[in-house]
């Protein structure tokens, strides 16, 4: 996961995400499916008000396997460990 400061951005503007989901992950209806998975975490996460972030994850093959709830805890475990890094 990369987490990077947006140039000439302000404390105001929210986050943004990119999402990588390779093929090794699974077929497209897989990958499509954790990308929308990941979506609606972020759009539910309070991260996005976290200032002036880009986010870029980059899903792992485990990620198909793993049930939305727990999905969603890992990243937001790596997002907050990520954002301290950050700052």
């Amino acid at each position: 996961m990369l987490v990077a400061p947006r140039e000439g951005g302000t404390e105001e503007a929210s986050a943004r995400i990119g999402l990588t989901v390779s093929r090794k992950v699974g077929g497209a209806v897989v990958r499509n499916r954790v990308k929308r998975r990941l979506r609606e975490w972020f759009r539910k996460s309070a991260l996005r008000s976290a200032g002036a972030f880009d986010w870029v994850v980059i899903a792992r093959p485990a990620a198909a396997a793993l049930p939305s709830s727990v999905l969603c805890h890992e990243v937001e475990a790596l997002c907050e460990r990520a954002l301290g890094a950050a700052r």
